[in-house]
């Protein structure tokens, strides 16, 4: 997942003024012409639901209204208003349906998808299955697209009749995870605002631009706001400052860099897939040793960084997998069994000095590298030498630049470096460490976890709990790399937030036609 695997935010609740006058007779923004069962399907709309007088969100002037290739996170969050997928993930991640009605896997690497019937665009057509492949196709071959590599195992999308035919380069057998993209009308993919099935559609009156409830939307009627008013912006910082003095309902900001915005006195958070780690350099001495890298994992105050470094923005993770299987001994902080680990590795303090040593003349060293720019990266990597140092281990944190971290690991010349990944919701972690993974920088490899990889992406029906449980066995076993948490969206307003809030880590809106005004 890239960017948008952040996603959006809302609020709603008590009145925020700052509504954008004259969207009262409007004109729509995109005006294009016309043309294994996962999850459950969308709920009906409540009753009785009260209305608020006003919302207001943030648009990015320099951004696009198209949902395959806007990357700042206000479009995103309109996005979401406006565009359906074929599935939608909960918050553990679990694929839910919204547009397919069935999944039906028809070979090893081909699957066919129906979408349920009578669902309509905001222009009024009818969604079809060639409305399906054209969005699936630009999703994964557009230059421009955020999910060309969310999309890379599929070969193929085509239809016929009724349905839609998915072919892959290889196995997954989790693709419904993959397929929480948005589907637009074919041939209005050069509007201001392609044709989407959203609860809410982008209309543009005497210049501004709004958002009004869409009246024949297939989850029911919204009644939470008559017209979210959309103010410009050029840049995040523009949305915060709009949060700051009041205007702005709601803010969203996916990067645990960014400051919490002033003036937001209601805050809540989704998770996201975007893992923070450890990378190691598995063919160095002593790290070549699984037990070497897996007593370091165990030396990682994991939730007490969160607090401090992460302001709480982030959920502590030592798997690389959420949610964890049950039974799984991850390994958490202990300091104890992380110096047994360590003395049977044969590093232990030699000469009574305090400090562990890896022979009688050579003490245990960790340099960690990490990008400067970075100020949260650092301050994990300063907790974390408190912490290793305080077990016997001299640590040094060395900042560099972004060219002077990537030669070092073209070049294979570190020992332990600060990364960040966001992985696409089937937890595929192959591109880190697999054998041809492209960002495995010191070519780990192990056949046990290969297989573990391997039977994470082709399991059969039932065997997916199983499946999972192996993959996080072996990975706790091997540690090749050292995860620390995976970030957190923050989602803040001005006003209290609506009692049915609870939203989904791509789909803040969620459940949005049971909202009602505070």
């Amino acid at each position: 997942m890239k960017a948008k695997r952040g996603i959006a935010a809302m609020l709603a609740g008590v009145l925020l003024l700052a509504g954008i006058a004259g969207c009262g007779s409007q004109e729509s923004a995109g005006s294009g012409s016309a043309e294994p069962d996962t999850g459950q399907a969308v709920g009906q709309a409540a009753d009785n639901v009260k209305a608020v007088d006003s919302f207001t969100l943030a648009y990015n002037e320099a951004d696009g209204f198209d949902p395959l290739s806007c990357t700042s996170s206000e479009n995103q969050l309109i996005a979401q208003l406006c565009f359906e997928s074929l599935f939608v993930l909960d918050n553990e991640f679990q694929p839910q349906k919204v547009l397919c009605d069935s999944l039906e896997k028809t070979g090893s690497r081909s699957y066919t998808l129906k979408i349920r019937s009578g669902v309509k665009f905001h222009s009024g057509q009818e969604i079809t299955p060639a409305d399906v492949v054209f969005s699936l196709n630009n999703a994964r071959l557009r230059e421009d697209s955020i999910y060309q590599d969310q999309l890379a195992c599929i070969s193929s999308v085509k239809y016929s009749g009724d349905e839609v035919h998915i072919r892959l380069y290889w196995d997954n057998s989790n693709l419904a995870a993959l397929l929480d993209v948005p589907i637009l009308r074919k041939g209005t993919d050069e509007d201001e605002c392609p044709d989407g099935s959203g609860p809410y559609q982008l209309v543009t009156s005497d210049g501004k631009k709004c958002l009004i409830p869409f009246e024949q939307w297939s989850g029911g009627k919204v009644g939470f706001c008559k017209s979210i008013s959309l103010l410009s912006v050029s840049d995040s910082a523009g949305a915060a400052n709009l949060l700051s003095s009041g205007e702005l309902s709601l803010l969203m900001q996916t990067d645990a860099e960014q400051s919490p915005a002033q003036g937001g006195k209601y805050t809540a958070s989704v998770p996201s897939t975007r893992l923070h780690y450890l990378g190691v350099n598995c063919d160095m001495e002593p790290y070549d040793d699984e037990d070497v890298r897996t007593a370091l994992s165990m030396l990682l105050d994991r939730k007490s960084i969160v607090q401090t470094c992460f302001a709480g923005r982030a959920d502590a993770a030592s798997l690389p997998i959420v949610p964890v299987p049950e039974d799984v001994e991850a390994p958490d902080y202990n300091k104890e069994e992380a110096l047994e680990l360590l003395e049977d590795a044969g590093i232990y303090d030699r000469n009574d000095d305090g400090f562990l040593d890896i022979s009688r003349s050579r003490q245990f060293k960790v340099e960690i590298i990490y990008n400067e720019k970075y100020s949260t990266k650092g301050a994990v990597l300063q907790q974390y030498a408190e912490t290793l140092t305080e077990a016997g281990i001299l640590t040094e944190v060395k900042p560099l630049t972004f060219e002077e971290c990537q030669s070092k690991l073209r070049n294979e010349s570190f020992q332990l470096y600060y990364g960040e990944y966001t992985m696409t919701a089937d937890f595929n972690l192959s591109s880190l460490i697999s054998s041809n993974g492209e960002r495995n920088f010191s070519g780990y490899y192990d056949s046990d976890m290969e297989e573990a990889i391997n039977g994470l992406a082709s399991y059969e029906e039932g065997e997916e709990e199983e499946a999972r449980r192996e993959y996080a066995e072996c990975f706790a076993e091997e540690t090749p790399i050292i995860p620390i948490a995976f970030e957190r969206t923050l989602l803040s307003s001005a006003s209290e937030l609506p009692k049915q809030f609870e939203p989904w880590p791509d789909q803040i809106f969620h459940g949005i036609e049971t909202w009602s005004a505070s």
